[in-house]
C-alpha cells in the first residue's frame, strides 16, 4: 500500500498540470519532470542525515501526496483557468475521432505495453548489470540508509549515475521487496511513447502520423526487451525525449520560464540517470543555444545560465560523492578499459559508424548476416584499419561479426545486444525520403531535426569505442528517429501499404515480446513455471546457469546453517552480487548485514570510516573471479582475525571466522 504514495503524488501532479493545460500528453511529461526533481531532492536530503528508511520515505511521500491532493481540490474549488473547459472540449474533439484502423494500431500499442508491464511485475530483476551493480547498489543504500559511497569491489555501484536506482530504492523500501523494480523502466517506456507522439505533433504530423510514430517506438525490439528490466536506457531515453519536446516547443512557441525550467530539468535528470546522456543531450543543447542566440542575441545567456545551474544542482550530490572517492566528478575505476576512443580520425569514425550499423543488421538468416559481415570487413580494408583495432574497440572481443539468431525462434532476444533491423531500415528509408522528396525537403524544421538526431549518433560513434553491447545504448537514438519516421510514413500516398507496414511492425514484435531470454513468457523456463529465485540467474548462459545457481544457493545454505548474519564479500569487479542479498534476507530470521571487505580500489578509503571500519564478518563469500577463489589458499588472514575455508563449489568459497 505504501508503494502507492509516490504514484499518488505523480497522479495529482498530472491532474494539476492538466487542469491548466488541456493536452494530457504534455501534462504527463511536465508532471513526470516535477516528480523526478522531488524524488531527487528527497533522496539527497535524507541521505545527508542517513534517514533513507521506510518511516521517513513513507512519511514524506504521504505528506507530499496529501499536500498535492489539498492543492488540487483548492484549485478546483476556486475555478481557475476559466477557458479550460472550452479548450478541453476542442482538444478532445481533435483526438477522439481516429479511424477504425488507427484504433487497431492504438490497441496494438496497448497490447505491447500491457504485456511488457505484466512481465515487469511477474519477473524479478535479472539482467547481468542489474545483478552486479544496478540492484546491488540499491540494497547497499537501503542497508546504509544513505546513498553515500561505500567500500565495494564493483566500482560501477558508485560512480555510475544513479537516478533510475534512486527510484527503485524508494519503491523497494516502501514495498519491502523488488516486486516493482522493473516498473521504473516500464513507466519510462510508456512516457517515451507518449513523448514521441508529441514530438511528431510538433514536427507537423497529423493524428495518423503521431500514431504511426508511436507504433514505431513501441515495437523497437531493444525497447520491448528493456521495458521489463532494471537497466536504465529507457529511463534516460524518456528524459532525453522530454528535452527534445521542450526544445521544439520553445523554438515554436517562444521562450517562457516554464519551458526553460522544463529543458533544465530534462537535461539534468537525463545526465543524473546515465553518463551517455552527455552525448545524447549535447547536440540538442547546441541546437537550443544557436536558436536562442539567433532570436535573443547576447540575452541568450540568461536561459542558458538557468539550464547550466539547474543541471549542476540536480547532479551536485553525485558529483560530490565521486569527488570524495575518485577526485573527479565524472569517474571510473583506475585500471578499467577506457570507454572513449584513443584516436579521433575520419577512418576511426567511419569504422565505428559501420560497426554500429552492423549491430542492427542481424537477421534469422545466416547467409544474409554473412554477406553484411563480409561487406563491413571489406570496407575496413579500404579504410586501412583493423576491424577490432583496440584503439576503437572496447575490450578484446575477437573477430567482428553480425549478431545472428541465437534462440530457437531465430532471433537474438536478449536486451544485451539484440538487433533493431526493421527499424534501422525504416530509419534509413525515412532519411532518404526526407532528403529526396521535394515536399519534405522544403520543411526546414524536419531537416533541422534530422541533422540534430543524426549528429547525436555521429557524436556517439566519434567518442565511444565500439562494443557488442552498444545496441542497447542506441535506444534513445532509435526513439528520437521515430517521430521523423512517423511524419514520413504519414506523407506516403499509398495509405494501404503504410497500414500494412504498421500492422507488420506490431506482429513482428511478438517474438521479442514473448521470448526474452531473461524473462520469457513461453517455453519450458517461462516466468510462470520458473521460481523467482531461479530467475535471478537467467542472465547466465544456459551452459553456465545451473552451475552458477547451484554454487550460489549452496553457499547461501551453508551460511544460513552456520547462523552467520554478518557476511563479508570478496568479489571480482563484474560478479553477481544481488542474488546473495535476496536469498539471504529471505532465509534468515535475524537481520543480515553484508559489506565488501579487503577492497583494493579507490573506494577502500571508505573502509576506514564508520560503520564500515567496525564491520567484523563471521563469514567471507568469495566469488569465482576474486583472487581468493582463484588461489588454493585455505586461510585468509584479516585484521579482525583468521578465516578458514569451510565450503567450496565451482570456485565459490566460504571462509568462516575462527
Amino acid at each position: 500500500m505504501f508503494t502507492l504514495l509516490p504514484l499518488i503524488s505523480l497522479i495529482f501532479l498530472f491532474l494539476l498540470r492538466y487542469h491548466y493545460h488541456s493536452c494530457w500528453r504534455s501534462s504527463l511529461l511536465s508532471a513526470a519532470l516535477i516528480w523526478g526533481i522531488l524524488l531527487t531532492v528527497v533522496t539527497e536530503v535524507l541521505s545527508i542525515f542517513k534517514l533513507i528508511t521506510f518511516g521517513w520515505l513513507a512519511g514524506l511521500w504521504g505528506l507530499l501526496s496529501a499536500a498535492l491532493i489539498f492543492i488540487y481540490f483548492q484549485v478546483i474549488n476556486r475555478g481557475k483557468a476559466k477557458n479550460r473547459q472550452q479548450a478541453q472540449n476542442l482538444s478532445l474533439e481533435a483526438i477522439t475521432q481516429p479511424s477504425a484502423f488507427l484504433l487497431v494500431l492504438l490497441s496494438g500499442i496497448a497490447l505491447i505495453v500491457a504485456t511488457v508491464g505484466l512481465i515487469a511485475i511477474i519477473a524479478p530483476p535479472n539482467t547481468w548489470d542489474s545483478m552486479t551493480y544496478h540492484m546491488s547498489r540499491v540494497v547497499h543504500w537501503s542497508q546504509n540508509q544513505t546513498v553515500a559511497h561505500y567500500p565495494t569491489h564493483i566500482g560501477r555501484q558508485l560512480y555510475q549515475n544513479p537516478w533510475a536506482e534512486f527510484t527503485i530504492l524508494h519503491l523497494q523500501i516502501l514495498s519491502r521487496s523488488d516486486r516493482w523494480a522493473n516498473l521504473v523502466q516500464w513507466s519510462s517506456m510508456v512516457g517515451s511513447i507518449v513523448g514521441i507522439s508529441l514530438i511528431a505533433k510538433l514536427l507537423k504530423a497529423d493524428l495518423r502520423g503521431q500514431i504511426l510514430a508511436a507504433v514505431v517506438a513501441a515495437t523497437i525490439p531493444m525497447g520491448i526487451l528493456q521495458g521489463s528490466s532494471t537497466q536504465n536506457d529507457y529511463v534516460v531515453s524518456f528524459w532525453v525525449i522530454c528535452l527534445v519536446y521542450y526544445v521544439l516547443l520553445t523554438l515554436q512557441a517562444g521562450t517562457s520560464r516554464t519551458n526553460i525550467l522544463a529543458i533544465s530539468a530534462s537535461m539534468g535528470l537525463a545526465i543524473l540517470t546515465k553518463a551517455t546522456a552527455y552525448i545524447y543531450t549535447f547536440p540538442i543543447f547546441v541546437w537550443f543555444f544557436l536558436s536562442l542566440f539567433k532570436r535573443l542575441l547576447w540575452q541568450a545567456w540568461k536561459p542558458i545560465a538557468t539550464v547550466a545551474v539547474m543541471v549542476l544542482l540536480l547532479n551536485c550530490g553525485h558529483y560530490l560523492r565521486n569527488l570524495d572517492v575518485y577526485g573527479v566528478p565524472i569517474a571510473s575505476d583506475p585500471g578499467e578499459p577506457k570507454y572513449t576512443n584513443d584516436i579521433f580520425t575520419a577512418s576511426a569514425l567511419l569504422s565505428n559508424i559501420l560497426r554500429n550499423f552492423g549491430l542492427h543488421l542481424g537477421t534469422p538468416i545466416g547467409l544474409i548476416n554473412a554477406i553484411f559481415d563480409k561487406i563491413i570487413n571489406l570496407l575496413h580494408l579500404v579504410l586501412n584499419l583493423e576491424i577490432t583495432d583496440p584503439r576503437t574497440t572496447y575490450l578484446d572481443l575477437g573477430r567482428f561479426g553480425i549478431p545472428g539468431g541465437l534462440s530457437t525462434i531465430g532471433i537474438n532476444a536478449t536486451e544485451n545486444n539484440t538487433s533493431n533491423t526493421i527499424h534501422f531500415l525504416l530509419i534509413l528509408v525515412a532519411i532518404i525520403l526526407c532528403l529526396t522528396w521535394q515536399s519534405l525537403r522544403k520543411k526546414h524544421y524536419l531537416l533541422s531535426y534530422l541533422t540534430v538526431v543524426s549528429g547525436t549518433f555521429v557524436l556517439f560513434c566519434y567518442l565511444l569505442k565500439w562494443q557488442w553491447w552498444h545496441s542497447r545504448l542506441h535506444l534513445p537514438i532509435f526513439l528520437l528517429f521515430c517521430p521523423l519516421v512517423g511524419v514520413v510514413l504519414s506523407q506516403i500516398p499509398q495509405h494501404q501499404l503504410v497500414n500494412c507496414l504498421a500492422a507488420m511492425l506490431i506482429v513482428a514484435s511478438l517474438p521479442w515480446l514473448l521470448s526474452c531470454r531473461e524473462r520469457p513468457l513461453i517455453g519450458d523456463n517461462n516466468i510462470f513455471k520458473t521460481t523467482r529465485i531461479e530467475q535471478y540467474f537467467n542472465s547466465q548462459t544456459s551452459k553456465n546457469k545451473a552451475r552458477v545457481r547451484d554454487a550460489y544457493l549452496g553457499a547461501i545454505d551453508f551460511i544460513e546453517s552456520s547462523k552467520c548474519s554478518q557476511i563479508g564479500l570478496l568479489l571480482g569487479n563484474n560478479d553477481l552480487e544481488y542474488p546473495l542479498w535476496v536469498v539471504l534476507q529471505q532465509g534468515n530470521e535475524a537481520e543480515v548485514e553484508i559489506q565488501h571487505v579487503k577492497v583494493e580500489n579507490p573506494s577502500t578509503v571508505k573502509s576506514q570510516i564508520e560503520p564500515y571500519s567496525n564491520f567484523v564478518p563471521c563469514a567471507l563469500f568469495t566469488s569465482q573471479s576474486s583472487k581468493y577463489a582463484k588461489s588454493s589458499q585455505k586461510k585468509i588472514v584479516d585484521a579482525h582475525g583468521n578465516y578458514i575455508q569451510a565450503w567450496s563449489k565451482n570456485k565459490i568459497k566460504i571462509f568462516l571466522k575462527q
